[in-house]
């Protein structure tokens, strides 16, 4: 599943570090030093899938080299404890495939770096296994036609690498969606989105290559403990999620009747405006139009009924059902009602002696 992963870095020299080095290592080519004059060869690297630079229009073609780029890199600064490079190291989708990977990563790069004034060094790693990722190595200075100018500090500074770090989370999730895919990343921590999930540990390549080995690792321990802790909290979650659903499903469904009987009072409103005038007056003629159109309004009403309670879990429309019996049971019935709703008419005396007279007359 997608994960957000947005990790930044500085290569220099005070860490005995060269911009060509790092190029080849995340290229999987062989780069030469001209300033030391060592050859770095990476070209046995398997996990390299592919590799590519971005530049502003306005940057020397030949700044399109990635081995003729970073030795301008190189002998452009003359410090011994020079900034060479910056590096986003990005963790890609796993729902996307291949080309849409390349694809958000050129999007992100072209907005948030080459449009900015600087060259991007792309390379795309482990696109074959559980861990797809990209590294971008990223130019420090402007650059014009005639190649490197002065060094940009503003592109240091910590708000320009949050609205950097934001601005992943939108690209991943747009293209995410254009994908048709659910599945959303964040940018923020798990504590500002309020969640209860644990931060998982950093485990690092030495600790997963002994685990690979199968052997176990204090790091690897607690990297299992976590996740099966943010599992179990899942899990909890999806069940109170359910219940929540459950109790908003019965309580819309306390009476389905009468939603039934409001479609087919709507159903019935819906065919009396479509008399003409002349049968609106003539209670025969509306009188046949209902009969005639009776069988085609159920089969309407079934039809929006079936749409409603369709998806609704059986025991718990049982459950419903039941509770509505049970309350039209406990209901006098129509003609009770009707009884309880005429008062009695009080007879004078002058009108019981008429009526017995009446009755003594039908018995003889």
């Amino acid at each position: 599943m997608a994960v957000y992963v947005v990790r930044m870095q500085v290569i220099g020299r005070s860490a005995g570090r060269s911009a060509t080095a790092a190029a080849a290592y995340r290229s999987g080519e062989q780069v030469k030093d001209k300033r030391t004059g060592k050859t770095h060869d990476y070209t046995g690297k398997t996990d390299i899938y592919d590799s590519e630079i971005l530049k502003p229009a306005i940057a020397p073609a030949r700044m399109g080299d990635r081995t003729t780029l970073w030795n301008e890199v190189e002998q452009t600064e003359k410090r011994k404890d020079a900034q060479l490079s910056r590096e986003f190291l990005v963790a890609l989708p796993a729902e996307l495939n291949n080309h849409q990977r390349q694809e958000l990563t050129r999007d992100f790069v072209q907005d948030q770096f080459v449009d900015q004034g600087m060259i991007a060094d792309i390379g795309y790693h482990d696109f074959n296994s559980h861990n797809p990722h990209a590294h971008i190595m990223l130019t420090m200075r402007s650059v014009d036609k005639d190649g490197f100018g002065k060094k940009k500090r503003e592109w240091n500074k910590r708000a320009q690498l949050q609205q950097q770090r934001e601005a992943w989370a939108k690209h991943v999730n747009a293209h995410l969606e254009r994908a048709g895919y659910e599945a959303r990343i964040d940018h923020r921590s798990l504590k500002e989105q309020g969640s209860e999930r644990q931060p998982q540990p950093k485990l690092g390549p030495a600790v997963m290559n002994m685990e690979a080995k199968g052997i176990l690792t204090e790091k690897g321990d607690e990297f299992r403990r976590v996740n099966k802790a943010n599992r179990d909290l899942e899990r909890q979650q999806s069940r109170r999620e359910k219940v929540r659903a459950d109790i908003e499903t019965e309580r819309r469904l306390v009476q389905p009747s009468a939603q039934l009987d409001v479609i087919t009072s709507s159903c019935a409103a819906s065919a009396t405006s479509q008399l003409k005038p002349e049968q609106h007056t003539d209670s025969a003629l509306a009188y046949d139009f209902t009969e005639a159109d009776r069988d085609a309004k159920h089969k309407k009403t079934d039809g929006v009924a079936e749409a409603i309670l369709k998806g609704i879990k059986p025991e718990l429309l049982k459950r419903v059902q039941s509770r509505s019996t049970e309350a039209s049971m406990s209901e006098p019935s129509v003609e009770k009602k009707q009884e309880q709703a005429q008062p009695k008419e009080q007879l004078g005396p002058h009108q019981k002696k008429q009526i017995k007279e009446y009755d003594q007359g039908m018995e003889l």
